[in-house]
């Protein structure tokens, strides 16, 4: 392929990747809240941070789990209601043997913001989801991107901040519980890759490509001179 082939090949591909990001993008915001991640998804949570004394302290009871526990859930199934999105789940406690079937438990979200109920998942797109959600709840919520806050109180009257993290498919990465002195009570991660799409995998990919080109171009001259 020469040299003038090469760059309207690569040129081309550029326009293709612009052209269909605009293009979701531009989808996307026509589109209603809908469900972001697919039936098959595999997740995993484990205990990562846990104060037993702090915990006990404020919420009065022993938690079930103890650090490094886990539970796993596999969405089997996703059916778009006239209100709600309903999700089948089979759903792996800690401690329990995952070589068993789990349990089967069934998840409804509601698609009107204003019915909001500290789901375990958001609707897409999450921001826009979270901040249509956070306009109608009470002043104890508040929220920071796609991250969502909520200021409690226990039952033996303590008060803690949850904080809940979505990944862009509106799937909980992170469950945080703090102390009054903003100190980690206990905290929940995701173990499961995350796909980088999205405005920042775009952005990588046109700067590949540019650079692809760039020293594609580059080698012609150094091998014409030489």
């Amino acid at each position: 392929m020469n040299k003038k082939l090469k760059i309207i090949f690569l040129l081309g591909i550029l326009n293709f990747v612009i052209f269909s990001s605009c293009f979701n993008l531009i989808g996307k915001a026509e589109t209603d809240h809908e469900i972001g991640f697919t039936e098959g998804t595999e997740l995993i949570w484990e205990i990562t941070v846990l104060d037993l004394e702090s915990f006990r302290e404020i919420f009065g009871f022993d938690p079930n789990y103890e650090l490094g526990d886990q539970i796993r859930m596999i969405i089997r199934e996703i059916n778009e209601l006239t209100f709600y999105w309903n999700i089948y789940v089979e759903f792996w406690d800690y401690k329990t043997d995952w070589g068993l079937s789990g349990e089967s438990i069934e998840i409804l979200i509601s698609k009107n913001p204003n019915l909001y109920e500290d789901y375990l998942f958001s609707l897409t797109p999450v921001e826009d989801y979270l901040e249509q959600v956070i306009a109608t709840l009470p002043s104890e919520y508040y929220r920071s991107g796609l991250t969502i806050f909520k200021q409690g109180k226990s039952d033996t009257g303590m008060d803690y901040l949850w904080e809940k993290e979505f990944d862009s498919r509106g799937i909980l990465i992170i469950e945080t519980y703090y102390d009054e002195f903003d100190q980690i009570i206990i905290k929940s991660e995701g173990k499961f890759q995350i796909i980088p799409f999205g405005i920042t995998f775009i952005g990588f990919t046109i700067f590949a490509i540019i650079a692809i080109i760039v020293v594609s171009i580059k080698k012609k001259n150094l091998r014409i001179k030489i």
